[in-house]
C-alpha cells in the first residue's frame, strides 16, 4: 500500500498516495445538483459523485505522470473497481471491530504534516490550495489506516516464516539481493478456481498485450487501460523495490532483462503479469557493526541514601577504583543494577544505540582500560570502564534478517492479492444503470 507519508504541498495530486484519494474520490468539492447510487456493495453503496470526482482525479494524475488516460469508459472500469476493493476492505475492518477515532485520526494527519515540515492547519491550507476538501481527505487518510489494520490482521499476522524457509531462500541465491530495480507491471487477473477456459482467455489476452507492447504502444498507458493490478492507475509502475523484496517470479525473470524491456508473458496461480525494466540501482555490501564492551557501577538514591549522599558514595568509589581496587568487586558489593551486580557491572558487547544517550556519550568518551568519574542519567548515578571494541561482522546475519524481510513481503503480497479476489467474489455487488435498474445481474457467491 502506498505509504501516507509521502505529502508535499505541491503538487498536491502528485504527492498524496493514489489509493488514499482513490478511496472515497478527493479531487474539487464541488457540489453535485443531482446524485445516484451506482453500486450497491454489501450493505454500502457507491455514490455517482464518488465515481465523478475519482475519475477526475485519476485522469490528473495519470497526465502528471506524463501518461495518456485511456478512454473514458476503460478509466470509469478501473476507477469503480478501485473503489468497490476500498469499500470492501473497509466493510471488513468494520466487521472486525476495527475503529479510528478522531485523536488517533488527527495523530496521523499530524504526522503527515510535520514530516513535510508544516502544522496541521498549515497541511490543511495546502490541500483547499490544490482545490480539494479537507474534510474528504480527512476521512480518505482513515479509510487507509483502516485498510492498512485490516491488512494487518487478516493477511499479515498470519504469514510464518520458520528457518527453514530462510535457509531454502539462501541456499538458492548466492546472496540476498540489495540491488534496487524499478519495474512497471501489467496483470491478467484470474479468479480463485478459475476454469481452463478463463485460464486460456487470460492467457490469450497478455499475449495480445505483449505483441501490442512488442509493435510499439506505451506500457503505461496499456497498464491504465487493460492492468487488473493494483498499480493499474499509477501506469503499472511498482517504484524502487530491492530484489530481495519482489515476487520470485519476477526475481527470476529480471537476469534476461536489459533496460526498458518488457519480458515474456509470465504465468502465477493468480493470473498472467508482463514486467518491464525501467531502472537498477545499488547493489550489495558487506555489513559491520562496532560494539563496546563495557562495565558499570550504579548507585541509586532511596529511602535511606538521599540524591547527596548517593552522589558523595559514588565519589568515594571512583576514588577507590583510582587507587587500585578492583571494579567487579566493588560492582558486586555496590551496584545497584540488578542485571549486571552479579557479574561485576559486565554490560557485555552492544552496538552504540543501545543506552540512553547520557551514558552512550561518555561511553565514547572512554578508551578502552579508561574509567569514567561519576556521572549522572536519568537511572541515578553511574561509573563506567571500556573493557573492549571490536568491529564484528555481521554480513550473514543481516542476510538472514533481509532473507526474512523478504519472504515475509512476499508471502503477505500473494496473500493480499488472495484475500481481496476471496472478498471480491463473495461479495454481494450490483452495479445500477441510470434509471437506478441493476446493470447486470448482481453477484454473491453466497446466493
Amino acid at each position: 500500500m502506498p505509504a501516507l507519508l509521502s505529502f508535499r504541498p505541491r503538487p498536491l495530486l502528485r504527492s498524496l498516495s493514489l489509493s488514499l484519494l482513490l478511496a472515497t474520490g478527493a479531487a474539487q468539492a464541488e457540489p453535485q445538483p443531482l446524485d445516484r447510487i451506482i453500486a450497491v456493495v454489501n450493505d454500502g453503496v457507491v455514490l455517482q459523485s464518488e465515481l465523478d470526482r475519482s475519475i477526475s482525479l485519476s485522469t490528473a494524475q495519470l497526465r502528471e505522470r506524463g501518461i495518456q488516460p485511456p478512454r473514458e469508459d476503460v478509466l470509469r472500469t478501473q476507477v469503480m473497481e478501485r473503489l468497490v476493493t476500498s469499500r470492501l476492505q473497509t466493510q471488513k475492518a468494520a466487521e472486525a471491530g476495527i475503529r479510528i477515532d478522531d485523536r488517533e485520526l488527527n495523530e496521523v494527519l499530524g504526522n503527515i504534516a510535520a514530516q513535510n515540515g508544516l502544522s496541521l492547519a498549515a497541511f490543511a491550507d495546502a490541500v483547499r490550495k490544490d482545490g480539494m476538501d479537507f474534510l474528504s481527505v480527512r476521512e480518505q487518510v482513515r479509510d487507509e489506516v483502516l485498510v492498512a489494520r485490516v491488512k494487518q490482521k487478516e493477511v499479515d499476522s498470519r504469514v510464518v516464516v520458520t528457518d527453514q524457509d530462510i535457509d531454502l531462500f539462501l541456499a538458492n541465491r548466492s546472496a540476498v539481493d540489495d540491488t534496487e530495480y524499478r519495474l512497471s507491471h501489467i496483470l491478467v487477473a484470474l479468479p480463485e478456481g478459475a476454469t481452463a477456459e478463463q485460464r486460456d482467455a487470460a492467457r490469450a489476452k497478455a499475449n495480445g498485450l505483449l505483441e501490442r507492447l512488442n509493435k510499439g504502444e506505451d506500457f503505461a498507458q496499456l497498464a491504465a487501460a487493460d492492468s487488473d493490478g493494483q498499480q493499474a492507475l499509477q501506469g503499472g509502475d511498482l517504484d524502487w523495490r530491492k530484489g530481495s523484496d519482489l515476487p520470485g517470479l519476477f526475481a527470476a525473470a529480471l537476469p534476461r532483462l536489459k533496460s526498458d524491456q518488457v519480458s515474456e508473458v509470465l504465468e502465477s496461480a493468480g493470473g498472467f503479469h508482463l514486467i518491464k525494466l525501467t531502472g537498477k540501482r545499488g547493489g550489495a555490501e558487506a555489513q559491520t557493526v562496532q560494539e563496546t564492551r563495557a562495565r558499570h557501577i550504579l548507585l541509586q538514591a532511596n529511602a535511606i541514601r538521599d540524591e547527596d549522599a548517593t552522589l558523595a558514595q559514588a565519589q568515594e568509589l571512583a576514588k577507590r577504583l583510582k587507587d587500585g581496587e578492583v571494579f567487579e568487586a566493588l560492582a558486586k558489593q555496590y551496584s545497584d543494577d540488578p542485571g549486571s551486580k552479579n557479574a561485576g557491572g559486565d554490560l557485555g558487547f552492544t552496538p552504540a544505540g543501545v543506552f540512553v544517550p547520557e551514558f552512550q556519550i561518555r561511553l565514547d568518551q572512554l578508551q578502552p582500560g579508561e574509567t569514567s568519574p561519576p556521572f549522572h542519567t536519568q537511572f541515578g548515578w553511574h561509573i563506567a570502564q571500556v573493557i573492549e571494541r571490536r568491529s564484528r561482522d555481521t554480513t550473514e546475519e543481516t542476510r538472514r534478517l533481509k532473507a526474512r524481510q523478504a519472504i515475509v513481503a512476499r508471502k503477505s503480497a500473494e496473500e493480499y492479492d488472495l484475500w481481496l479476489r476471496r472478498i471480491r467474489d463473495e461479495a454481494y455487488i450490483e452495479f445500477r444503470r441510470a434509471d437506478g435498474k441493476p446493470a447486470a445481474a448482481a453477484t454473491d457467491s453466497q446466493s
